[in-house]
């Protein structure tokens, strides 16, 4: 079987959207917030979600995941999201894990 990666540009790019996403929803509430990314991802998965891509499908989730905290500490003066604080939090609230598609020759038209 051949194995299948992102390109860098395109993994940049859709992680760039999610950055200038979570920029300007950043005043959003937290809820919504994880949601609309849990969303993101599971589309980001299906479209490339295929056989040998899981390393950079989870590379992506750690990516997003920073970026996400990145813009959750920037909500205010009142304090930043440790990282221990974050983890907590995701684990009352995780982002979707991705899943292995099917490889397109396989697939029935």
């Amino acid at each position: 079987m051949v194995k299948r990666k992102t390109a860098g540009s395109r993994f940049q790019r859709a992680l760039g959207k999610i950055a200038a996403w979570c920029r300007l929803n950043r005043h959003q509430p937290i809820a919504q917030q994880h949601q609309a990314l849990g969303r993101k991802l599971l589309g980001h998965y299906a479209y490339y979600g295929l056989l040998g891509n899981r390393s950079w499908l989870q590379r992506f989730r750690h990516e997003v995941k920073r970026v996400w905290r990145k813009w959750l500490c920037r909500r205010s003066h009142k304090g930043t999201w440790s990282w221990e604080r974050f983890a907590a939090f995701q684990v009352r609230c995780p982002l979707p894990w991705p899943r292995a598609g099917v490889p397109p020759s396989v697939a029935t038209p």
